[in-house]
């Protein structure tokens, strides 16, 4: 009888560890995707400065329009953290998607 008392507050008290986690997931992807654009804009700024191309300022501005938009989901999740685990697990979805273009697009850039 113990056993199950103790497998039932243990669950309980995961559920709202676990939500916690989960509403600050999307923060932290969102500074990822920080880190991973402030890593391109430095490679595209050092590629305009030696090439001076108009693709390479496209990219610069594309990059910054991403680091726009993340600084600002950043912003609202610190302000604003997600009620229900719904809300908190589609921006993560989102994010993370985006954290995984991010990279590949950052792998890519590197070569």
């Amino acid at each position: 009888m113990s056993i199950e008392i103790n497998q039932i507050l243990t669950l309980t008290d995961f559920l709202p560890t676990f939500f916690v986690l989960v509403k600050f997931s999307a923060l932290i992807t969102s500074v990822a995707n920080i880190c991973l654009l402030l890593g391109m804009l430095f490679v595209y700024l050092e590629r305009y400065r030696l090439v001076k191309s108009q693709f390479t300022i496209t990219l610069v501005l594309f990059t910054l329009i991403f680091l726009f938009q993340n600084l600002l989901f950043t912003v609202y999740f610190v302000f604003i953290l997600p009620q229900t685990i719904l809300y908190a697990i589609i921006p993560l979805i989102f994010l993370g998607l985006e954290f995984i273009a991010l990279a590949l697009l950052l792998k890519i850039t590197l070569k």
